[in-house]
């Protein structure tokens, strides 16, 4: 009995297109840096800190030169950025931020303000 090369045929071009639509599904504009978003899944501030990192939502309770402090109804953190803010914080303001836990608060990749525009603070030197 001889094996069947049908298989190998008909999977090959699928993993190609796959393949082709993973590198295609990047950002049109790689040094894009500030786009409209809607925030997904939010979670409590001290949820967050817990699981070391993730997104979550609140209101600015303090602002600084290249930090500011987000609080929610589960407690609040002080976020920092490399570099200086995006304009537009302001203390009372709600916004939203995505990061990861680093020495008890939390380092921003992403961060989305009032009006849905979203900054991505540098990440030069990602091991400070």
């Amino acid at each position: 009995m001889r094996p069947s090369t049908t298989l190998p045929v008909l999977v090959a071009p699928v993993l190609a297109a796959a393949f082709a639509a993973f590198l295609l599904s990047g950002t049109a504009d790689a040094g894009e840096r500030h786009r409209t978003i809607q925030a997904a899944s939010p979670q409590p501030v001290a949820e967050v800190l817990r699981t070391g990192g993730g997104t979550v939502s609140g209101s600015v309770a303090a602002v600084g030169v290249n930090w500011m402090t987000v609080q929610d109804d589960s407690g609040r953190t002080d976020v920092r950025v490399r570099g200086a803010l995006p304009e537009g914080i302001a203390q009372g303001a709600p916004i939203t931020v995505t990061g990861r836990a680093r020495k008890g608060g939390l380092m921003a990749s992403e961060i989305i303000l009032a009006d849905g525009s979203l900054h991505r603070p540098s990440r030069d030197h990602d091991d400070d």
